[in-house]
């Protein structure tokens, strides 16, 4: 009897946690367990993924490896994926993130090798990433988070991205949006001043940064993993702020140390057509769709126009097209 009246308490007491697990489970906003689906998986990309892209795609790389990969910050998001899979005829997974850091593209590229050995890696980088200070540690507690449920179930980011699908779901709306509430002029004008000044009022060489470069390429080359970069463009409003902020040394460093990695470096990011002109970004920072569909079509399929194959010649080169 009093272990009947202990197990109704403990049942009442636990049934609130037993309910929040039963709703991440239905809900399950990022397809950790991949058992319900409820939801549709449209809500979950639209709402969870624009949440926490990271999460997201780390989720699906786990469930669905793909060996070959472009990884990223939102300049890999914006590359063509469906298009690059028509002309390559290979099927290819994006591994990216907003503001991800160059060393998070390393430990992804590791994390995915962990899973699957990759064969193709194709990363987008640029000077405002090249940058010691420019450092992030999110792909190790999303890792641990994959490896252990429980951290999952009890996660306030999984809880609201949860409460957004479910929300979308049941409107038919989308609940998350990243837009900026300013202007188009106004938030070109934004990027150019203050993001500026976040990339380079604080700057430091990253020779760590460089020896993980390093490190992971040989890797690849031992492996029979082929890699490549893309130096991806920015506006030339942009560029002039590496000049401005006095960094055109460093700069012209990080060209000529990309050229040094052995892989196929393809550049960009120096002054063009493509560059000087605005109809072709979206912000100083982020191509539009047109220019996207031009660079997958040169690095996927060749040849180049735009883009310079980065060696030490063109390395010596681009001071000739900077700014």
């Amino acid at each position: 009897m009093q272990f009947r009246q202990f197990f109704k308490k403990g049942l009442l007491f636990a049934s609130p946690l037993l309910l929040w697990v039963l709703a991440v489970v239905v809900v399950d906003p990022f397809d950790y367990f991949d058992l319900s689906h409820v939801f549709p998986e449209q809500a979950k990309i639209e709402n969870a993924a624009t949440l926490n892209t990271l999460v997201f795609n780390m989720l699906k790389e786990k469930h669905t490896p793909c060996e070959n990969l472009i990884i990223g910050d939102s300049r890999a998001e914006a590359l063509p994926l469906e298009y690059i899979e028509q002309i390559t005829g290979r099927p290819y997974f994006r591994l990216s993130a907003n503001a991800l850091k160059m060393n998070e593209s390393i430990d992804l590229f590791y994390f995915a090798n962990r899973i699957k050995p990759v064969k193709r890696a194709v990363f987008t980088i640029n000077f405002n990433e090249f940058n010691e200070y420019a450092y992030a540690d999110r792909v190790t507690s999303v890792e641990a988070m994959i490896h252990n449920p429980f951290i999952y179930l009890f996660d306030r980011n999984v809880a609201q991205a949860g409460y957004y699908v479910a929300k979308a779901s049941l409107t038919g709306k989308k609940s998350f949006s990243s837009i900026p509430p300013m202007s188009q002029d106004a938030y070109w004008d934004y990027i150019v001043t203050v993001r500026a000044r976040e990339h380079y009022e604080r700057y430091r060489y990253p020779d760590d940064l460089l020896k993980r470069m390093q490190e992971m390429t040989e890797f690849a080359k031992k492996q029979g993993t082929e890699v490549t970069f893309i130096i991806v463009p920015h506006h030339a409003d942009f560029q002039r702020q590496v000049r401005d902020f006095g960094l055109l040394d460093d700069y012209i460093r990080f060209k000529r140390d990309m050229s040094n990695l052995g892989v196929r470096v393809i550049d960009y990011d120096y002054l063009n057509a493509m560059t000087t002109d605005k109809s072709n970004f979206r912000d100083p920072l982020h191509y539009n769709s047109e220019i996207a569909k031009l660079i997958a079509n040169e690095v996927f399929c060749g040849p180049l126009a735009t883009g310079r194959l980065l060696n030490a010649t063109w390395a010596s080169q681009c001071t000739n097209y900077l700014f």
